[in-house]
């Protein structure tokens, strides 16, 4: 009768300590990032009532001294994802963490995404912290995209620091420097009737347009016109060609001109139109490599002459200037500056953390962790080659809410509390087994 006394205790703490679990949950059942946790108990110790074989006997020959609470596990199940205003609110779709650091250098993981830019234009959370990630290097004096196909290079977890999003950025003019022109010329002879009835040849006109770059941050146009000279009776074909630079108002800026010969097969065997001026910059125009034996696809990689031929193209380098207009971050959690010049560049990207073993991080509250003995260190998923993998989208204007399983967690609290109640009685009922033996004695 003593025993049952102290069963019944320790499974009232216990069962509190479960229901206090289970009721945090259930207030958390909102609050984004959180992780459920689930109670574990375990038994105190049991005693053999007799010398035969548990195995032989397991129901009858054991007592036990009570159950205790033995701690809780974590859920990591994805949470339910729900839609933010904030563009910097973001939603991991997959595995992994967060990582924010603190004013003294502390460094948390978590799911919970809600981040904004303060006023010193730096990416944190509801409690201050600052996000982490790997930034791009391409900014130069807070201001100036100073290469704007810079990659961002991730490597091990460790080297990551806070995300600044500058206010005002400015994307440099880039001159352009060649344009690569591809396609034919028909060489298709036409004719008409003179004056006098005689049929004679009309040249061919073609022109290939392009938009350019100067060094003055305008865009200008560059057209070729290419006419073939007439008459020609050969198999192969001449053909002048004037380049023009135009400003955007159609004012002329330089002209230069040219000559293109094709062979009967219509590769382009030399060309004297080889650059013009662009605005105090020269431009060089690449119309094609000249035939030469041997020499694969020579003569055919830009302007050719053959007949019925489909199919024109442009390659050109330089880009206009532009400002700052927008920022948004895609699903590799790469951080993307937008210029009003269609441009977008890379300045930095959100990292996320993984964990050998994630039941091992060390709750901190807030829905916050940090890494211990069992759980590792925090890492980057590589593949056999050192590449960063992404393993988990990252997804903006969205939120990952709670974990915990409004419905199940009822169910728990409810069970839970009915245990409570039974250790309860078993108290009673034990104190009053126990007035009665008193009460025999008298």
């Amino acid at each position: 009768m003593i025993s049952s006394l102290y069963n019944g205790i320790s499974g009232m703490k216990a069962h509190q300590n479960g229901i206090d679990l289970v009721a945090d949950n259930i207030s958390n059942v909102n609050t984004t990032g959180y992780r459920a946790k689930s109670v574990e108990f375990s038994t105190i110790f049991s005693n053999a009532l007799s010398s035969v074989d548990p195995l032989d006997d397991p129901t009858t020959n054991d007592l036990g001294y009570g159950s205790v609470y033995n701690g809780s596990s974590i859920s990591f199940n994805q949470g339910s994802l729900i839609d933010s205003d904030n563009k910097y609110d973001l939603a991991i779709d997959g595995g992994g963490f967060f990582g924010v650091k603190d004013g003294n250098g502390e460094i948390f993981y978590t799911r919970d995404g809600n981040f904004s830019k303060d006023a010193d234009g730096m990416l944190i959370n509801n409690n201050g912290e600052y996000l982490l990630g790997i930034s791009a290097n391409n900014i130069e004096n807070n201001q100036v995209i100073k290469n704007p196909n810079e990659t961002i290079k991730v490597q091990k977890a460790g080297d990551e620091k806070p995300i600044h999003i500058p206010d005002e950025l400015h994307y440099p003019p880039k001159p352009s420097t060649f344009v690569k022109f591809t396609g034919s010329l028909d060489p298709t002879i036409k004719t008409k009737l003179d004056k006098d009835g005689n049929e004679i040849q009309v040249p061919n006109i073609e022109i290939f347009r392009a938009k350019v770059f100067d060094n003055k941050n305008n865009t200008n146009l560059l057209s070729i016109t290419f006419t073939k000279r007439v008459p020609q009776n050969g198999k192969s074909t001449t053909w002048d060609a004037v380049a023009k630079i135009e400003d955007d108002s159609g004012n002329p800026i330089s002209q230069k001109s040219g000559v293109l010969e094709f062979n009967g097969y219509g590769a382009l065997v030399s060309n004297t139109l080889k650059s013009i001026d662009n605005n105090g910059s020269q431009l060089r125009l690449d119309l094609g490599s000249p035939y030469k034996e041997g020499a694969i696809n020579s003569g055919y990689d830009g302007i050719s002459s053959i007949l019925n031929a489909q199919g024109r193209s442009v390659t050109k380098d330089g880009a206009k200037g532009g400002e700052l207009s927008d920022y948004h971050i895609d699903e590799k959690g790469v951080l993307l500056a937008s210029f009003t010049n269609g441009k977008s560049v890379p300045i930095a990207k959100v990292a996320i953390y993984h964990f050998q073993n994630e039941a091992g991080l060390s709750s901190v509250g807030d829905s916050k962790f940090q890494e211990s003995g069992n759980s590792g260190k925090p890492t980057f998923f590589i593949d056999k080659k050192g590449n960063y993998v992404d393993s988990s989208k990252i997804l903006s204007s969205k939120l990952e809410n709670s974990n915990v399983d409004l419905t199940t967690a009822l169910t728990e609290l409810i069970a839970l509390q009915k245990a409570f109640d039974a250790n309860s009685k078993s108290i009673t009922t034990s104190d009053q087994l126990i007035q009665n033996a008193i009460n025999m004695k008298r």
